[in-house]
């Protein structure tokens, strides 16, 4: 089992103690015959103040035993650097809880700060156009995908503050690595995703550019198509109610309806 260094478990010592110097008070100190009966109390005072701070350096280090600090929590071994974070702010309350209450603060922690995390994925999955759950599972997966890129682009020096690459000055000349992880940060790549084989080049372009799955775009231009024919829709602010994204999405989408010929602009 790992431990971690500082602590000599033969012995039962740490190498630097609690209070580490309290010892050097009593280093110069003798009780002699000659001292006067004030000298001698305050000697004793410096004894037991002596022994109180030895009860906190026995206290503290039962503490650190019995909850097995000395040794890496597993709890911590699959969290995330955020989720580890978390557990660190956390510990200066475990002085006023068991062991089983802290471990079930540290879980009841991490599950609704995972909740949290969930809920906005969720909500910019539904920002960027996915109505389903596999749709909004696959949004957050490229998400993830692009962060770990990122992280790791960045924990290597190639990321600068501008997020994009600064040992390639141009990615034109960039190895074909780099040119596609600089790709896949900086543009919102649908080509793959089902249903773009049914798009144009401009409309996949235009689902970048947007960020929304092919198959919600095709969805919203069949409803804007019919609801055009039917005389419901004359104007952009028309098509705004029938759908629950942002008007600039609407908008980019009904001009490129116009540029079709399907809307007289």
């Amino acid at each position: 089992m790992e431990v971690l260094r500082g602590y000599n478990s033969n012995r039962g010592e740490f190498e630097i103690e609690y209070d580490n110097d309290a010892e050097q008070v009593l280093a110069e100190m003798e009780f002699k015959d000659t001292d006067t009966e004030a000298e001698r109390e305050m000697k004793l005072q410096v004894l037991r103040g002596y022994g109180k701070k030895l009860n906190e350096r026995k206290r503290r280090k039962e503490f650190i035993l019995e909850r097995n600090l000395l040794c890496p929590d597993p709890f911590e071994k699959f969290l995330s650097p955020e989720e580890l974070q978390i557990c660190e702010q956390y510990k200066v309350f475990m002085r006023f809880h068991s062991k089983e209450e802290h471990e079930e603060l540290l879980q009841t922690a991490i599950r609704e700060h995972r909740l949290a995390k969930r809920i906005k994925d969720l909500k910019e999955a539904r920002i960027a156009g996915c109505v389903t759950s596999d749709e909004a599972y696959q949004f957050i997966e490229q998400k993830r995908t692009k962060e770990a890129e990122q992280g790791n682009c960045k924990e290597s020096g190639q990321i600068g503050t501008s997020g994009k690459t600064e040992s390639f000055p141009s990615t034109k000349d960039a190895p074909p690595a780099i040119q596609a992880i600089t790709k896949t940060l900086e543009e919102w790549d649908i080509s793959d995703f089902e249903g773009a084989e049914l798009l144009s080049e401009s409309e996949i372009k235009l689902c970048n550019e947007i960020r929304m799955l092919p198959p919600i775009f095709l969805n919203i231009t069949r409803i804007m198509q019919l609801e055009i024919s039917k005389g419901r829709v004359t104007k952009k602010s028309d098509a705004y109610p029938l759908f629950k994204f942002s008007p600039s999405k609407i908008d980019r989408i009904y001009d490129m309806l116009v540029e079709k010929g399907v809307v007289q602009a």
